[in-house]
């Protein structure tokens, strides 16, 4: 008797749940369409599926859900894109299907160039700060001279920002993460004269204690720095707009260490040279994330400029769109780091916390 209520209870339950189904599906008839993607790929706003070439795509809620902060963090939603720095935030290198300049002068220029609000940034370094509160991110794959300019033989990163609105509104976000990691930012946007000027202010602090284990240079890649960064917007006449932006950031990290990875041939005679317990290890132990530097990667840096975007409605062509950027930009960064990579004192460029800066 108790396997039969059991089966009959069973065939209750399933028939109930085909009905519901059913009915769901009845009423769930609307179609669910996608909303059109716009980007300005050729400095205009178009389509995507009007845009001749491959572009990637990233709106404010996928960078908001991915945790995107920099060009960097933008690798978790773009395929095909790699960025990482080696010596210093300065030597940050872009890549786009595997192509892209690599090399620790600073002074080499990128094959994937970075545009940020119609602003040409000559270094990836320079653009590997802060991005704010960006609209959207739009990464075009393959040559982009055309229109971009030098710099952009293996593609373009093309960040746009929120503009200030007449909307008043405000947003705030607090973070944690391991490695006693902590950072915030605060956005305020709105009217200062009704109908007529608007700001856009947004400011941020993030820090972190490094996560190299380093020999002799303790808290090696680590993270603290603060931004901010102020628009106002004039809108004299509904055919004209003026956007004026002026960002600032500063940087005081120790970026970036090398983990051993493989002892070459040369292990013996390195680990002579270095001092008592600095020595390179032999077996390497891949997981413990050990850097042998011994002198220190510190680095200050310094980024800001101003930006002025006028856009004029003609009333030639249709409503043509002109479109002028002014912009200036400063960027700085002191500090030194170790050449050789060793607990050696080979090879190294003069640091923040040489006990001797007069020597090499």
């Amino acid at each position: 008797m108790k396997r039969l209520y059991f089966a009959g209870a069973s065939a209750v339950a399933v028939v109930a749940g085909l009905m519901a189904a059913g009915a769901a599906q009845a009423q769930d008839t609307a179609p669910n369409y996608v909303d059109e993607v716009v980007v300005t790929a050729q400095l205009r706003e178009q389509s995507l599926q009007d845009v001749p070439i491959v572009v990637t795509s990233v709106n404010a809620q996928q960078i908001q859900d991915a945790g995107i902060r920099d060009i960097k963090d933008l690798t978790i939603a773009t395929p095909g894109l790699i960025v990482t720095s080696t010596s210093s935030a300065a030597v940050t290198t872009a890549r786009i299907r595997g192509i892209g300049t690599v090399g620790d002068n600073a002074g080499l220029e990128s094959s994937v160039g970075v545009v940020i609000d119609g602003v040409y940034r000559p270094r990836n370094g320079v653009a590997f700060t802060d991005l704010g509160e960006p609209d959207r991110i739009e990464v075009l794959k393959g040559p982009q001279g055309t229109l971009f300019g030098k710099n952009t033989t293996a593609g373009v990163i093309n960040v746009i920002t929120k503009r200030p609105t007449f909307n008043l509104s405000a947003a705030s976000e607090v973070g944690v993460s391991n490695f006693d990691g902590f950072g915030a930012s605060l956005s305020l946007n709105g009217p200062l004269v009704e109908d007529a000027v608007a700001a856009r202010l947004y400011v941020a602090g993030r820090a972190r204690d490094g996560y190299y284990n380093s020999v002799n240079q303790p808290n090696n890649n680590n993270q603290n720095f603060y931004t901010g960064r102020l628009q106002v917007l004039f809108t004299p006449s509904a055919d004209l707009d003026i956007n004026v932006a002026l960002d600032y950031t500063e940087r005081d990290e120790r970026c970036c260490g090398a983990v051993q990875i493989l002892n070459g041939g040369t292990a013996a005679v390195v680990s002579a040279l270095a001092p008592a317990g600095a020595g390179l290890s032999n077996p390497v132990d891949v997981d413990s994330f050990r850097d042998y530097g011994n002198r220190s990667f510190r680095k200050e840096i310094t980024d800001k400029g101003v930006s002025v975007q006028a856009d004029w409605i003609t009333p030639w062509f249709d409503g043509a769109r002109l479109t002028s950027i002014s912009a200036y930009r400063e960027w700085r960064q002191a500090g030194g780091g170790d050449v050789d990579w060793t607990g050696a004192d080979i090879g190294y460029t003069v640091g923040l916390e040489d006990p001797n800066p007069a020597s090499l």
